[in-house]
């Protein structure tokens, strides 16, 4: 489906850390990270914080206080979290929020303990699986790196991307992502079966190699410059969900095909007589559409997985009506008809499609369960544990990703959830609430990558003699009698690993300590987090206003990409959200959720209204540079102007859930238009996560 038309950015990874580094325990050295750290953050002073986000100073210092007070006089028993949500990931610079967030915690101590860590809530339910299982187009399943044209083989593949230990002299490294080898031939058994042995590499050759970006933002420009040319979209209405939804109504005017599976019709699967179109233009438009009746939720089996990473199944409520189908149901019958297709008329290269493994009961819908199976993984030869003498026989499924192998005897879909699904049965499924420990552990109640764990790095809720730093609220800690770790919560660390041996407790790092300064490459922008402004902005930046945005973020060229400055006359910053009473761009189908909010509407400060000689409930037009949106305005005191930089500035705000299709109970009311015609085109470097959290607008009467 896809063309290649120009050469992008492929997947980065940072270079090696050298074995041996310099440290200096006493943190005074000016080139150790603790003093490069000071450096770096001297700037952001309590003023400049007013400065740049409006916070009186007093207000921020007395937040800090309260945040860090947890550490007072040395108290180590206390724990902060941080929860956040898309209002950081939004941003051009939103890595950069979060990453500062994770180095607060570091510093604090509040990673590895229980009501510790940075925490994410999702807008979705199953946000995290399906970043799990290579959801992003970097990664495979188990956020293994994709290989990408340049690795020759799959020896050149694994030398690439496994990391080797870097030992500082005082301590040890456990660097379990020197596993990789094992991870990723078990994961190439798991597709391709006999076909994957060692001679062809484990069917290395078989895996897509990625060389360039594949983001969503990038995906439709590409479609926008005629480099893809179709695109199945289940679940997910690209129209709606944007940014620049005009782009991507254009991008799919271009398209020879689209594919959409969905319960409803919606903006995509109708992109072709959205508002503005004409009769004339509608005929121009050679874009096939197949629209395929998919299963709702409830009528769906399986896991999701949560933002705590814990995988719980689901049962089916009720069958699917009508002719739709199970999302698995239609994915297989594309699959063996394309297969069968390379049967008979063979191809360039078959081998891929025609060796992958499809060993199910139902092979036109593959029970969910079964997957689950394979991704837990199974032995494809007798197994044993050489230290306890435990077995596992061919076929049997596997205990946990401990056991698997990089010579070909071991298969399994994920590696961070093999022991999902073993042979006492589906895991995920459990439903034991009890909590014998009393800190929200509960570990019968589901199951929880890796292993069961429910606190990641969890041995650093111990000092350096394996003593919990809250005896009150022991996580895990070191046996001296058994000679082990043990605990409350699976220990995330090597067992037996005895605390005078001073291996680091962030073991998925190849130097064991958590990473402040992120190696060169790591990162697009730096190895620290810096503060810029969103690519629109009403002001330069007053840290460094000759570089107010994010120097690595790119700006598209086409004619619909367009961003705007205040000399324009766009000084109001607009943002968009969600409300409780819908759900995305779903619910505006359901009569209750519509008769909750049954038209959209436009947040804006008291003050702001008062300027403008508005009134709640009149209709109002938000324009950016590359649309408008007409809604009626919700006069608040919730949104207030800030004082930026010494310069008053006003935020408004409207919900994404409205556009032109949904049921007609809402007909007159709306003006059928989407949120994301004003976004502009523009994404973090790092996660390509678009700006919808910051963008210029003009507001006046409709």
């Amino acid at each position: 489906m896809t063309r290649r038309t120009r050469r992008a950015e492929a997947p980065r990874l940072p270079p090696r850390l050298p074995e041996k580094v310099e440290f200096d325990l006493t943190l005074q050295n000016p080139n150790c990270v603790f003093q490069l750290l000071k450096k770096h953050y001297s700037r952001y002073t309590p003023e400049m914080v007013e400065r740049i986000t409006g916070i009186p100073k007093e207000q921020f210092l007395k937040a800090a206080d309260l945040y860090t007070s947890i550490r007072k006089d040395g108290d180590m028993k206390k724990a902060g979290t941080i929860i956040y949500a898309v209002g950081w990931t939004q941003h051009t610079f939103g890595t950069q929020i979060i990453r500062t967030a994770a180095i607060l915690q570091l510093l604090l101590g509040n990673v590895g303990r229980a009501g510790g860590g940075v925490n994410a809530l999702r807008g979705h339910s199953n946000i995290q699986g399906a970043t799990d299982m290579a959801g992003l187009f970097d990664t495979l399943p188990g956020y293994l790196k994709v290989p990408t044209p340049a690795d020759g083989s799959f020896d050149a593949w694994m030398k690439r991307v496994t990391p080797t230990p870097s030992k500082p002299a005082p301590w040890d490294s456990f660097n379990y992502y020197g596993n990789t080898p094992k991870f990723a031939v078990s994961f190439l058994k798991a597709m391709y079966g006999d076909a994957a042995t060692k001679q062809n590499g484990w069917a290395f050759d078989y895996l897509p190699k990625v060389d360039r970006n594949y983001s969503w933002v990038q995906m439709w420009d590409d479609m926008y410059s005629g480099g893809i040319k179709g695109m199945l979209a289940f679940g997910m209405n690209g129209v709606a969900i944007g940014p620049n939804s005009k782009k991507n109504i254009d991008a799919l005017k271009k398209a020879d095909f689209l594919v959409v599976g969905e319960i409803y019709p919606d903006e995509t699967s109708e992109f072709w007589r959205s508002p503005g179109i004409t009769t004339d233009e509608m005929k121009q438009i050679q874009t096939t559409v197949y629209r395929l009746p998919c299963a709702g939720f409830a009528e769906k089996d399986g896991s999701f997985t949560n933002s705590a990473r814990w995988l719980l199944w689901k049962n089916s409520a009720l069958p699917t009506p009508g002719d739709a189908r199970l999302d698995q149901a239609i994915v297989a019958q594309i699959f063996l008809k394309i297969r069968e297709l390379y049967k008979k008329d063979g191809g360039k290269f078959p081998d891929p499609i025609l060796n992958l493994t499809w060993n199910y009961s139902a092979p036109s819908s593959p029970p969910l369960a079964e997957v689950l199976k394979e991704i837990n993984g199974k032995a494809l030869a007798d197994l044993e544990d050489p230290a306890t003498r435990q077995q596992i026989k061919t076929g049997q499924q596997l205990p946990g990703f401990a056991w698997l192998k990089d010579d070909g005897t071991t298969s399994c879909g994920n590696w961070i959830y093999s022991g999902s699904f073993t042979e006492a049965g589906n895991q995920t499924a459990r439903r034991d609430p009890s909590d014998p420990s009393n800190l929200g552990i509960h570990p019968g109640w589901g199951w929880s990558w890796p292993a069961n764990r429910r606190v990641l790095y969890n041995r650093a809720s111990c000092d350096a003699d394996g003593k919990p730093w809250d005896p009150t609220r022991k996580q895990v800690w070191w046996n001296e009698s058994a000679q082990k770790w043990v605990g409350n919560d699976v220990p995330d660390f090597k067992v037996d690993s005895k605390p005078k041996d001073h291996m680091g407790a962030f073991i998925m790092n190849p130097e064991g300590v958590g990473r402040i300064f992120a190696p060169l490459a790591a990162f697009a922008d730096g190895p620290f987090p810096e503060f810029y402004e969103p690519i629109e902005s009403p002001i330069d930046n007053p840290l460094h206003p000759e570089q107010t945005h994010n120097p690595v973020v790119k700006r598209f060229k086409t004619p619909e990409d367009k961003y705007a400055t205040p000399k324009d006359g766009y000084t109001i910053v607009c943002t968009t959200y969600r409300v409780t009473e819908h759900y995305h761009y779903w619910t505006k189908n359901n009569p209750m959720n519509v008769q909750l909010v049954p038209e959209p509407f436009v947040e804006i400060p008291a003050e702001l209204a008062n300027d403008l000689g508005l009134h709640g409930g009149e209709k109002i037009k938000v324009s950016s540079i590359r649309g408008a949106y007409i809604a009626k305005a919700m006069v608040t005191k919730r949104i207030k102007p800030m004082m930026i930089d010494g310069k008053k500035v006003y935020q408004i705000g409207f919900p994404i859930h409205q556009g032109y299709r949904g049921i007609s109970e809402d007909e007159g009311r709306d003006a059928r238009t989407l949120a994301n015609l004003l976004s502009p085109t523009v994404f973090d470097p790092n996660a390509f996560t678009p700006e919808f959290k910051g963008f210029l607008v003009k507001v006046e009467r409709a």
